[in-house]
């Protein structure tokens, strides 16, 4: 782990001029240069360093409770929020447990079965979406203008890293609905259906999240 604007230099071999051969013990060195990017140490630094104190989610209907998963779900939604990134109202964080469960069951390390997906962990980042979130340009356009990250895709079974990623990814799909002049309806529903695809594959996907939290929302109701 280190805070952000250093990086962990792993220990390793140096030849020293006379060709003498020693090892440098694993260090925290800071970045070069002004532009900022959170790599997974910085990622699991202001995890572990953060608060933790959040109560419990509970279970999204038709999974056990998966407790473990729900400070990480509030933190980062938390800290993205306290970064200046936007977020439709309504997003809590049930909807992304729920989102969390339809992606990967909650199974950190899965890896999508499609041919050619490279969609990973619980909240199945691709690896598309990571050089987005890394500023890099696309078409000479960098989608993505602040608050980068620089991950690379076995970094994401970590659910930390992959959480923090996923929400960092939400955030960044209402913003390009905000500023789209083509789509009209720029709410929770419109985030959640971006967040899959923006077609009709999207739409169904959305439905079915919506359905998962509203059923898992009435389970917690007390009976009358």
């Amino acid at each position: 782990m280190a805070p952000p604007g250093s990086h962990v230099v792993k220990r390793h071999i140096k030849v020293s001029s006379k060709g003498v051969k020693y090892y440098v013990k694993a260090h925290i060195r800071k970045n070069r240069g002004k532009n900022v990017k959170l790599l997974p140490e910085n990622l699991l630094y202001l995890y572990w360093h953060g608060d933790h104190d959040y109560p419990t989610i509970g279970a999204v209907k038709g999974f056990v409770e998966f407790p473990e998963f729900d400070s990480i779900i509030q933190f980062w939604l938390n800290f993205w929020k306290e970064q200046g990134l936007p977020f439709p109202e309504g997003l809590d964080p049930l909807l992304i447990k729920v989102i969390i469960a339809k992606e990967s069951s909650f199974r950190p390390q899965i890896k999508a079965k499609a041919r050619n997906s490279s969609a990973t962990g619980l909240m199945q980042i691709l690896q598309s979406t990571l050089y987005r979130l890394e500023g890099i340009p696309e078409n000479n356009f960098v989608e993505v203008q602040g608050h980068f990250l620089e991950l690379n895709l076995g970094d994401l079974v970590d659910p930390v890293i992959n959480i923090a990623t996923g929400i960092r990814w939400l955030s960044h799909k209402y913003f390009l609905l905000l500023k789209s002049k083509e789509v009209k309806r720029k709410d929770l529903y419109s985030t959640v259906k971006y967040y899959h695809q923006w077609n009709e594959h999207g739409d169904a996907y959305a439905d079915e999240i919506f359905k998962l939290y509203h059923e898992s929302l009435n389970k917690r109701l007390p009976v009358p």
